[in-house]
């Protein structure tokens, strides 16, 4: 019996401690985070990372890069990504598909298929 009751108390003390919150969160996400919106002057190259929403809802990480060779855009969504060098002011290009970036919309046309991104709110 006493075996019992100490197998319990030490498992109820080793649950308490393993469940406790943490109020600092998960820093290394943030850091992740905040890294990919600054510029990396020393390199030369400079990013910007918004979060955009599909008309379907959606979601797409989109990339604008600023470097020595140009702008380009990336957009990652549903561990896919694509991206083109900006051809014109706003207007990026690559193989057989567009992407239009004009005020908080993206539009992405390929062949007969178009998809439209808002900027997501609240960032």
């Amino acid at each position: 019996m006493k075996k019992i009751i100490y197998l319990a108390t030490v498992i109820a003390l080793s649950a308490n401690v393993s469940c406790k919150k943490s109020t600092a969160g998960n820093s290394n996400v943030l850091t992740t985070e905040n890294r990919t919106n600054e510029a990396a002057s020393d390199s030369g190259i400079s990013a910007l990372t918004e979060r955009y929403v599909a008309e379907d809802g959606s979601s797409a990480l989109v990339t604008f890069q600023n470097s020595n060779e140009g702008k380009s855009i990336s957009i990652r969504s549903n561990n896919k990504m694509i991206s083109a060098p900006e051809k014109k002011e706003g207007v990026y290009s690559n193989y057989d598909f567009e992407i239009v970036n004009k005020n908080d919309s993206i539009t992405i046309t390929q062949g007969n298929n178009v998809i439209k991104l808002k900027k997501a709110r609240g960032q």
